[in-house]
């Protein structure tokens, strides 16, 4: 695995950090006094992290990952109709271009946002 931070130096990590705070701050709402139990809430935070619209990219990482929205739990006891293609090829064909679309979609978002931030700043 390539690496590009200094080892043992989280600061540099920084992306990384701001996630795991917040996984930590999401988890200590449901976790037990003994802290024994995270390990019970992580698959459904995650789950719930992965399925909600991000403010900046306004999209899921579901959708940035997969090029689709996830099928939840409740889309499958309510029988909400799934995509099916009709070859792999063609499959394959409309996934890369709706992950073209949406990454080109989440970059401009992250640039205005960035822009945003850097006004603010000034």
């Amino acid at each position: 695995m390539k690496t590009r931070t200094t080892a043992l130096h989280p600061e540099s990590d920084g992306m990384v950090e701001r996630f795991n705070r917040t996984i930590l701050n999401h988890l200590s709402l449901f976790v037990s006094r003994n802290q024994t139990d995270w390990n019970t809430y992580l698959p459904l935070f995650l789950l719930a992290y992965r399925s909600a619209e991000h403010e900046v990219t306004g999209l899921t990482p579901a959708e940035l990952l997969f090029g689709r929205t996830l099928r939840l739990p409740c889309d499958i006891l309510f029988e909400r109709p799934s995509e099916t293609p009709s070859s792999p090829i063609e499959y394959m064909k409309n996934l890369e271009a709706r992950l073209e679309s949406i990454h080109a979609f989440a970059r401009e978002r992250i640039k205005l946002a960035s822009e945003r931030m850097k006004t603010r700043y000034d």
